[in-house]
């Protein structure tokens, strides 16, 4: 069965900026940046010949983003990321209210470095999970279960050109936000932008008495859960925003794992995948927008877009990537009855894929373990560490695996077996109960193929 990056050969062809197949459908969407004649095309640049030549008679629909010439790519949402290509260039006016001065801070306002133009204030709360996931960097003085803002990386960290500590400003500098008055954080963590990625996501540091896990316009219920699990059944449905430039918009998903080419800053085009792409709900200074289903769950977060269309990051590929957890509410946060809520729409303490967790090369067969049994090996008590068992069944060969954090590595032992049976073998962790635990334990298993995340 074809996937989507069976497909990224057409994205050498001159004005097509993205793909997106629909295995379930087997129907393949091409994004071009304007739709031409098939005269004025070479046939390099053909993407029916392309198709034809490579002996692939799938349905094809070619889709127009919006762009009135060629280009390379879509564009990340803000206009210049303050770095030497050049004088930092204005972003729109923002949506009445939106480059306000907001304490505490909700999602959706007008928010950005300092050193930049204007963007919107992204997803809150989220805690650091794991602060050496290994396609993140980190300040060195992050922990696990520190608190922290999202937006993309372009905006919080200038596209990889960023320090940490840089302050991020609320309202953006555009806005008339000054570092003497209204910096709220610090750059604390991003996902460098790299070719082949699949976010792009910064993290900053904030006073939870300053900010609030509310977005701006917005039912205050939501987000009412985090999506995390089957993106493809998102085909067609709704998805709505708040943002600082276009206020709260809402537009039709029509791609759920595209690999599009985005033009970021003064970098050649970078090719994410795996993305979200909705018809037009943005305009430059939505960058760092959050993005919710219909049923109020928080489903992606803004970066890119054109006219015709908006490309959002899967909101459980932020996670992964950044090694955070979004939240759904404030940890300390107390209902009208007085309790304390489960702070979130929790990561499963484990499943039976882990195919969340694992960083795979789409190009290559790489094996993935599951999850046989966990066993405790005493009373689990606050405050107390206690030795946890985790026994996979997987093909043969070097798997790594984590529990809250803690790593190993496991081997499954090469033996006569039918083709794709698993065998099994087991890995010993001692995990920290902390000291304030109620009556459930939530613990984060993860795992893969040793190479597949740096160990």
């Amino acid at each position: 069965m074809p996937s989507t990056p069976d497909y990224e050969f057409l994205l050498e062809c001159e004005n097509v900026i993205g793909v997106d197949y629909d295995e379930d459908a087997e129907q393949l969407t091409v994004f071009v940046s304007q739709k031409r004649p098939k005269s004025a095309l070479d046939a390099a640049d053909d993407v029916e010949t392309r198709l034809a030549d490579a002996g692939d008679d799938v349905d094809v629909t070619v889709v127009d983003a919006g762009y009135g010439e060629t280009r390379e790519g879509f564009d990340a949402l803000d206009a210049n990321t303050g770095t030497d290509a050049g004088p930092i260039e204005a972003v729109p006016e923002a949506a009445p209210g939106r480059q306000d001065r907001h304490r505490p801070v909700p999602g959706g306002v007008s928010e950005i470095n300092a050193n930049s133009t204007a963007a919107t204030a992204g997803p809150y709360p989220a805690r650091v999970d794991d602060p050496e996931a290994s396609a993140a960097r980190w300040r060195e003085d992050a922990a696990a279960g520190d608190l922290v803002r999202l937006a993309n990386n372009h905006t919080y960290a200038r596209s990889n050109a960023a320090e940490f500590g840089e302050l991020i400003l609320q309202p953006s500098p555009q806005d008339g936000g000054t570092a003497d008055a209204d910096a709220v954080g610090e750059l604390v963590g991003y996902v460098p932008i790299a070719d082949d990625g699949r976010v792009d996501v910064a993290a900053r540091s904030v006073d939870p008495a300053r900010e609030t896990a509310t977005y701006y316009e917005l039912d205050e219920s939501w987000p009412t859960g985090v999506y995390r699990d089957d993106y493809a059944a998102l085909r067609g449905e709704t998805v709505t925003k708040t943002g600082r430039t276009s206020g709260v918009t809402s537009a039709e998903l029509a791609a759920t794992s595209a690999s599009v080419r985005v033009d970021v800053g003064d970098q050649e085009p970078v090719l994410f995948r795996e993305q979200l792409v909705a018809g037009p709900l943005s305009e430059p200074g939505d960058s760092g927008s959050p993005v919710f289903l219909d049923d109020g769950a928080l489903v992606g977060l803004l970066f890119a877009g054109s006219s015709q269309q908006t490309i959002c990051n899967r909101i459980a590929a932020v996670e992964t990537e950044l090694g955070v957890e979004v939240l759904t509410a404030e940890p300390d946060e107390e209902s009208e009855d007085g309790t304390t809520p489960e702070p979130t729409a929790s990561v499963p303490v484990y499943t039976t894929t882990m195919d969340h967790t694992i960083d795979v090369d789409l190009a290559v067969e790489t094996p993935s373990p599951t999850l046989d049994s966990l066993a405790f090996g005493g009373e689990i008590r606050s405050g107390d560490s206690v030795d946890v068992t985790a026994t996979i069944a997987a093909a043969p060969g070097t798997y790594w695996l984590a529990i809250d954090g803690e790593r190993t590595t496991v081997t499954v032992p090469e033996t006569e077996r039918e083709e794709n049976e698993t065998e099994t073998a087991t890995a010993t962790i001692t995990v920290s109960i902390p000291d304030e635990t109620d009556d459930s334990l939530s613990l984060r298993v993860r795992g893969g193929p040793v190479g597949s995340l740096d160990q």
